[in-house]
């Protein structure tokens, strides 16, 4: 599919570098039971890679702060978080973008008092450098189980509508979201969002950027105008989170 007029009909949105905060989704009792925050992570294990990653691979993340809501503590600093590749797209040269990679996120269980569930979107990545990590990636546990488990169909968390109110969280055309679902072959529900972006150094310090979608339900699609793009262990990101009560 030719997506040479994507880079301009993709609506702008600002990415947001937060401490932690929340916001809620402003109608009535909905207040109480949903909101939304950021919080930073890093990639400890895996790499995304259009050319090389494969559908079913596994990344892991590891929360570098407390993930609060409300004052209470729904995830504590040092959880991790397990992200299975669901689909890898391919456009033509010249066209906008020409790389592309879907990820589901494994949220991991919530601290009962503060939370029934969590939606996570990755809002923002930096990657500074391709760090030599062998020896953290050895020493986190085999993801073979959670991946067969996805596969086998864990029930994805429903969208939590307080995301919508995130000033980085911007609905996307028809026509935009249609090409890159098509190009990833993607049947996720719902509508797409643009979320955030990202900046990567590649080999020989050259930068590129990555633009972040979502459909606010534990997912994360990261294009690229270039043919290829990685992101791996040490790169830091920002996450955004739902928070249903």
């Amino acid at each position: 599919m030719n997506l040479r007029c994507l880079g301009t009909q993709v609506i702008a949105a600002p990415v947001l570098f937060m401490s932690v905060g929340v916001a809620s989704h402003a109608q009535g009792s909905s207040v109480q039971a949903n909101s939304a925050t950021h919080v930073a992570a890093e990639m400890m294990k895996g790499k995304l890679n259009p050319a090389e990653s494969k559908v079913g691979d596994t990344v892991v993340l590891r929360l570098s702060d407390d993930l609060k809501a409300n004052g209470r503590v729904v995830l504590k600093k040092g959880t991790m978080i397990t992200g299975v590749v669901q689909g890898i797209g391919r456009s033509e040269p010249g066209t906008h973008p020409q790389s592309m990679i879907e990820i589901n996120w494994l949220a991991p269980t919530v601290e009962a008092k503060a939370a029934q569930s969590i939606s996570i979107a990755v809002q923002s990545v930096i990657q500074l450098n391709i760090a030599d990590r062998n020896q953290v990636e050895d020493s986190l546990p085999d993801n073979s189980e959670i991946r067969a488990a996805h596969f086998a169909g864990i029930a994805v968390t429903p969208a939590n509508p307080a995301l919508l109110s995130m000033p980085s969280v911007v609905a996307v055309d028809h026509q935009t979201s249609s090409a890159i679902e098509t190009s990833l072959d993607s049947s996720a529900p719902g509508p797409l969002f643009k979320v955030g972006h990202g900046e990567l150094v590649a080999s020989g310090g050259v930068r590129e950027s990555v633009e972040l979608f979502s459909h606010l339900n534990n997912d994360t699609v990261i294009t690229s105008p270039s043919k290829n793009f990685e992101i791996s262990s040490g790169a830091r990101m920002q996450l955004l989170v739902g928070i249903r009560k």
